[in-house]
């Protein structure tokens, strides 16, 4: 048997050596490619932005564009290079290249650096060699403020995850791997922005003896836990079952999965569902559709005030974890806090089963009713209509995109629907589309309303609300509403 040590890692095997291969920065490389062609290069740069995102490779392309890739020095803080090693490097990089114009010392993960070995290298730079060229590549600007201003600095930014996955999809069909596409979004998603680290976890995962490498299996080797128990948990915590959520954690830890990865997901879908309350936010969900759309509809059953305050205890809850032995006690801990923040909130709130019984019976409505709505806005009516209650005031509350459609459907059948349900013929509705029409409705027009139809009052009295009148309009809402009187 060969004993050689001939694999290659795909990180070097991958790895970028012209500016166009470069993945997510387009920005920097366009920037080096001109800086060099017009000669604006600085003798010292600082490329700096998080690990995996490109820094180091696109030095070594800069050597190589310099013509010197063979006169490339690296040192590192990582590596926790001695000073005699360091001197050493420093004395290399003085003499004149044999071949080429320029020597390139790359300098890595500088901030851990000992005291004295930076100082050896901040010694060179009061009086650099005119032949070397100066890469600082580092995540945080530490230790360097001294000569930031004669540097000329680079920031890398995170990868897209769009890019990662379509980057990851090419390397599966060099290496001829066959992966699910929704396994292959796990492991681009786990890189956090990291292209190397995304890259990393994919090679991994294929030294195991699978024909195919599915969803499941990604989730299980990852540690990963599907969102479906985070689900769960939030509907034991709307449900006040304590019990039941513990029983639920216990299993989780069954299957392997770490406190760190159980919280951060945690943490994760409790955003998730905070962004997905607000149509303005969806953009930032690094969801597929089908799974916004899931998440838009559970995030209806909970209050943005819980999950602004389900954030800060989970962020809370990673901390102690970190200091404490015990993650699970901790954990546990903070669920049972969770249970009793909603339960504060709930009982704060008693408005909230009223709004429930109005969507309730709007989404009954536009089912009803669905064949007579035009397809292009049934989805919209059906899943983006809210009503809202400001002091006892009910409002109808339209997405954008329904501002200006004519609502001549609810002035029939939304009318008639609620006259059968009340057996009442002859009850009658006042829709009011944008605030500035509530001023030529006036609040007599209810006590016609009222004398003529007995069953208003029954209504206003059974949902124990007040009829809204022009001159206490809320200011906090914005003209996109429907006052349903």
């Amino acid at each position: 048997m060969d004993k050689s040590f001939s694999y290659i890692v795909w990180s070097l095997k991958y790895r970028p050596i012209r500016w166009e291969e470069v993945i997510g920065q387009m920005d920097i490389t366009t920037i080096l490619k001109n800086s060099i062609e017009k000669n604006r290069l600085s003798q010292i740069l600082l490329f700096l932005g998080p690990r995996g995102v490109g820094k180091n490779t696109c030095a070594r392309i800069l050597a190589s564009e310099l013509d010197s890739f063979s006169n490339v020095f690296e040192i590192s803080g990582f590596l926790n290079h001695s000073v005699e090693s360091i001197c050493e490097t420093i004395r290399k990089i003085r003499f004149y290249p044999k071949e080429g114009k320029y020597k390139i010392l790359i300098i890595n993960d500088f901030i851990f650096f000992s005291q004295d070995s930076f100082n050896i290298i901040l010694k060179t730079l009061e009086k650099p060699p005119t032949h070397v060229l100066f890469i600082f590549c580092t995540t945080e600007k530490n230790k360097i403020n001294s000569i930031i201003s004669s540097c000329q600095v680079y920031e890398f930014r995170l990868i897209s995850l769009r890019d990662i996955f379509f980057y990851l999809k090419k390397i599966a069909e060099k290496e001829r791997i066959e992966i699910d596409n929704d396994a292959l979004f796990l492991i681009s998603k786990n890189g956090n922005g990291s292209l190397g680290e995304a890259l990393n976890i994919f090679e991994k995962l294929t030294f195991y003896d699978q024909r195919k490498i599915s969803r499941e299996f990604v989730m299980e080797k990852l540690g990963i836990l599907d969102t479906s128990y985070y689900f769960k948990i939030i509907d034991y915590l709307l449900d006040q079952k304590i019990s039941q959520i513990l029983i639920l954690l216990d299993k989780i830890f069954q299957f392997g999965v770490s406190s760190i990865n159980f919280i951060s997901g945690l943490t994760k879908h409790f955003r998730d569902l905070l962004l997905s309350k607000n149509p303005e936010t969806l953009f930032l969900l690094k969801l597929k559709k089908k799974t916004i759309r899931f998440y838009i509809q559970k995030s209806r059953k909970i209050r943005s005030s819980f999950l602004i305050n389900a954030l800060r205890i989970c962020r809370q809850m990673e901390k102690e974890s970190l200091i404490y032995n015990n993650s699970r006690l901790t954990i546990e801990i903070y669920l049972i806090q969770l249970a009793n923040c909603l339960f504060s909130i709930q009982k704060k709130d008693p408005e909230e089963k009223k709004i429930q019984y109005l969507q309730k019976n709007w989404i009954k409505f536009i089912q009803k009713f669905s064949e007579k709505i035009h397809p292009t806005y049934l989805n919209s009516l059906k899943h983006e209509i809210k009503f809202h209650i400001y002091k006892n005031k009910i409002f109808l509350v339209i997405p954008p995109q329904l501002e200006n459609r004519n609502f001549f459907f609810i002035q029939t059948h939304f009318v008639k629907y609620f006259r059968n349900k009340l057996n009442n013929p002859h009850l009658e509705f006042k829709i009011l589309v944008k605030e500035k029409d509530l001023k030529n409705f006036p609040i007599e027009q209810y006590n016609l309303l009222s004398r003529k139809n007995k069953c208003v009052d029954k209504l206003i009295e059974r949902l124990k609300l007040k009829i809204l009148s022009s001159s206490s309009i809320p200011t906090k809402l914005n003209n996109k509403k429907i006052s349903l009187s």
